[in-house]
């Protein structure tokens, strides 16, 4: 019998690729100036409460390797099934995405789980930032993403939330950048069921 991917860490692979997503399409103003298609988003540096926090893209790549083959291709095809892909990344590992044209324009892929919720918007020039609060986990935050044309980005986020009694300050900052109109076979990106 094979080997059961573990459903944790696929919810939690998953959980990052919408994070990551979120900053990019948290704008309900306009469209984001962003190209349909495939998107490869990579981490920058993450901060909790003003320290470094170990790169989580390179200690997912580093499991991945050491996975056995079929539990790998387990927690791959799990991942390509909510359109999610895993990639080589500058400093681990990076997260290739689907992105559509209605979802850009419906502006879908930012609520699509409904935990989050904006509760202020502002665009100045090709610059978006928003506020937003979340339910599960409980948090609050800001930040923003500036757009380089059609087929680039860079965000910046803050989320205040506390864990077990401790208030937490994450900063996060990623780098997205467009790799065709093709997206290879990778479906659209959806959220994981609880």
């Amino acid at each position: 019998m094979p080997a059961r991917a573990p459903a944790l860490t696929v919810r939690h692979l998953l959980g990052s690729a919408l994070l990551i997503v979120l900053p990019a399409s948290a704008m309900a103003v306009d469209m984001p100036p962003m190209k349909p298609g495939l998107w490869e988003v990579s981490p920058e540096s993450q901060l909790l409460n003003g320290k470094p926090v170990p790169d989580m893209s390179a200690k997912m790549a580093e499991q991945m390797k050491r996975m056995p083959p079929e539990m790998r291709a387990q927690v791959e095809a799990q991942m390509k099934a909510h359109g999610v892909q895993m990639a080589p990344g500058g400093n681990g590992m990076a997260m290739r995405m689907c992105i559509t044209k209605d979802m850009l324009s419906q502006n879908r892929w930012q609520k699509m789980d409904g935990r989050c919720q904006n509760t202020a918007l502002k665009q100045t020039g090709s610059t978006w930032s928003w506020k937003f609060t979340c339910t599960d986990p409980a948090s609050e935050g800001e930040g923003s993403t500036t757009f380089q044309g059609g087929d680039a980005y860079t965000s910046d986020m803050q989320v205040r939330t506390t864990r077990n009694g401790q208030a937490q300050t994450m900063s996060m900052k990623h780098r997205g950048k467009w790799l065709g109109a093709d997206c290879g076979g990778l479906k659209p990106i959806e959220p994981p069921s609880k």
